[in-house]
C-alpha cells in the first residue's frame, strides 16, 4: 500500500506530461482538489485487459498493433525519458475500445540516473547501430561503444579484462544481428567459452538495482506483446525505434548523408557495397595511425592465453593441496616419534585438520575440472575477424 498517495499522483502527472505528444497513450487525470495523502481521486477510463484476447478480436482491435505499441511505449520510457512504470502487468496497462493503451497504478516508477541512461542509450545505439546487415570491422568498433555505455552504466566493475568483455560483446551482438535475420548464432562455449567463464568467475557483471525493476518491466511487457502476436519480437520492433532515436540524437552531418543512410537500408542489396565504399577511408587512417603509433614506439600489444592461466591456477591447487599433505605426514611422523602424551596428542590433531585441508583442497581441484570441462572448445575457432590473438 502507497504511503502517501500525493506521490502517487505526482508520478501519474509527471508519466501523462511524457506521453501528451502520443495519441494512443491515456492516462487518468487526477483531481487534486480532493485527492489527500489517504485518498487518491482520479479520472474513470474505461477499458479492458490486453490479455483477453476473445474480446479484442470481437471488438475488431489488431492485435499486432496493440503489441508494437506496447513495445515502443516500453522503449520511449527506458531510451529517451528515463522515466518507467516498474509494473506494467495487464491489470495496469489495458486498452480501450479505441485501441487506446491505458495506464493504472503509478505507486512503483523509477527513474534512471544520469550515469545509467547515458550508459544505457549508449549500449541500445550500439546494439542496434548499422541493421541486421553490418561487417565484422563496424560491429567490432560498436562492441567498444557497447562496453563503453554498459561500464558507464555501472554494470561492469572496475578493472574488468577489457578484452575478454569487447569479446564477449561482439558474439552476442552477432548473434542478436543473425537472430533478427533468422539465422541461429555460433555456439557460445565453442567460441567465447573461457572468455565467459573468466568473467563469471571474476564476478565482473553488477547490475545496479534498478535493472530489477527494468527486468520486471521488460518481462511484462514481453509476456503481454507475445500473447497478442506470435510473431512479437521486441529486438525487431526495437530496431526502427532505435535507429529514429539515434538519427535525432546524433543528426547528419549533410541531407546527402541522410539520403545515402535510408537508401542503404532501402536497398539492402546494395549494402554491403556502400558500406565498404564509405568505410574504406576510416580503414586507411586506421592503418596509417597503427604504422605511425608503431613508428614512435607507442603501439602496446596485449596477448592472453586463458589455457595458460587456467593450467597455473590448477597448479596453484594442487600446490597447496601437497602442502598441507606433507604438513599432515609431518605432523604424524612428530606425533610417532614423541614420548610426552600431550606433544603427541598436538600432532595428531594437527595432521587430521591438515589433513581435512588437503581433502577440501582436492575436493576444489575436482570442482575446477568439472568446471574447465563444461567451457572447454570442442572445436577449434578462426578469431582471424577479431582482434584478439589466439594461442
Amino acid at each position: 500500500m502507497e504511503i502517501d498517495y500525493l506521490n502517487e499522483a505526482a508520478n501519474c502527472e509527471r508519466f501523462a506530461r511524457d506521453f501528451s505528444d502520443v495519441e494512443w497513450v491515456r492516462v487518468p487525470e487526477v483531481f487534486r482538489e480532493v485527492s489527500t495523502p489517504r485518498v487518491l481521486v482520479m479520472e474513470f477510463l474505461e477499458s479492458l485487459k490486453l490479455t483477453d484476447i476473445e474480446q479484442l478480436d470481437q471488438l475488431g482491435l489488431d492485435r499486432d498493433l496493440l503489441a508494437k505499441r506496447t513495445a515502443d511505449i516500453f522503449l520511449r520510457q527506458i531510451v529517451e525519458t528515463g522515466y518507467f512504470h516498474c509494473d506494467p502487468h495487464p491489470g495496469n496497462l489495458c486498452v480501450d475500445k479505441a485501441g487506446n493503451l491505458v495506464y493504472y497504478d503509478f505507486g512503483m516508477m523509477d527513474e534512471l540516473s544520469p550515469s545509467i541512461r547515458s550508459g544505457f542509450r549508449k549500449f541500445c545505439t550500439a546494439l542496434f547501430a548499422g541493421g541486421p546487415v553490418i561487417g565484422d570491422e563496424e560491429l567490432a568498433e560498436n562492441a567498444k561503444i557497447l562496453v563503453d555505455g554498459v561500464e558507464e552504466a555501472g554494470v561492469l566493475a572496475r578493472g574488468a579484462d577489457r578484452l575478454a568483455v569487447e569479446k564477449l560483446a561482439r558474439y552476442f551482438m552477432r548473434t542478436f544481428k543473425d537472430n533478427q535475420l533468422g539465422k541461429k548464432g555460433a555456439n557460445v562455449k565453442e567460441t567465447v567459452g573461457a572468455d565467459l567463464q573468466t568473467l563469471t568467475e571474476n564476478d565482473v557483471f553488477r547490475f545496479p538495482s534498478t535493472f530489477t525493476f527494468i527486468f520486471r518491466s521488460f518481462a511484462s511487457i514481453d509476456g503481454i506483446g507475445k500473447g497478442l502476436s506470435d510473431t512479437f519480437d521486441i529486438g525487431k520492433l526495437a530496431q526502427p525505434f532505435i535507429e529514429k532515436f539515434t538519427d535525432v540524437q546524433k543528426g547528419y552531418d549533410s541531407p546527402a548523408e541522410k539520403n545515402l543512410s535510408i537508401f542503404a537500408r532501402a536497398t539492402g542489396l546494395n549494402q554491403a557495397d556502400i558500406y565498404k565504399a564509405v568505410t574504406s577511408p576510416k580503414k586507411i587512417a586506421y592503418i596509417e595511425e597503427t604504422v605511425r603509433s608503431m613508428e614512435r614506439g607507442d603501439l602496446k600489444i596485449r596477448v592472453r592465453s586463458l589455457e595458460n592461466e587456467k593450467a597455473l591456477e590448477r597448479m596453484s591447487l594442487n600446490q597447496g593441496k601437497m602442502e598441507k599433505l606433507v604438513v599432515a605426514s609431518l605432523l604424524l611422523n612428530v606425533a610417532g616419534v614423541a614420548t610426552n602424551n600431550i606433544l603427541r596428542g598436538v600432532g595428531v590433531a594437527g595432521a587430521v585438520a591438515f589433513a581435512l585441508q588437503a581433502f577440501v583442497a582436492g575436493a576444489k581441484i575436482a570442482k575446477f575440472d568439472k568446471t574447465q570441462e563444461k567451457y572447454k572448445q570442442t572445436k577449434f575457432v578462426d578469431n582471424d575477424k577479431s582482434n584478439d590473438v589466439a594461442t
